[in-house]
């Protein structure tokens, strides 16, 4: 498979966002759930849900990975706090989907399409993550990240 991926050192901040963020950026309130996982390149992927049904893929990508350090472990202590709970509570099972860290987010959607088993495409969104703010344990807001850097067209990878 051909990836259209710069090698790490050739990224600068403004090339990354042009790739990032191709649509319109937007705010949307997503609840995150403690569940997440890592691509290749190390960016971070953070089960959301939209309009308290829909689930999607919540991408922290490039230099933003580092600035959501203080939310995975937001969710990760909040299941670990559950966990503790339940066991204390006689040791019934912690449903995930019930954790949810509400967030404001600022990025761009993005249409993933995938070929199943028998040849149809099948289409999923995600939401590629600018910036986003979050209440800490005093509950004062704090906003992570940066907006995305504005390239002309000219350096707009294809």
């Amino acid at each position: 498979m051909h990836h259209k991926r710069r090698p790490l050192q050739e990224i600068t901040p403004a090339s990354e966002d042009a790739g990032l963020f191709r649509g319109e950026i937007c705010n949307q309130v997503i609840e995150l759930v403690p569940q997440t996982r890592r691509t290749e390149r190390g960016d971070l992927i953070i089960r959301g849900i939209v309009d308290a049904k829909y689930s999607i893929d919540v991408f922290f990508a490039g230099r933003r990975v580092k600035n959501a350090e203080p939310l995975e472990r937001r969710l990760k202590s909040m299941l670990t706090n559950a966990r503790a709970f339940a066991r204390k509570e006689g040791g019934r099972d912690v449903r995930v989907d019930d954790l949810r860290w509400r967030v404001l987010v600022e990025g761009a959607w993005r249409r993933r399409t995938q070929r199943d088993e028998s040849g149809w495409e099948t289409g999923t969104y995600h939401l590629v993550v600018s910036r986003w703010s979050m209440p800490d344990e005093d509950g004062i807001t704090t906003v992570f990240g940066e907006p995305p850097l504005k390239t002309p067209m000219s350096e707009r990878p294809e």
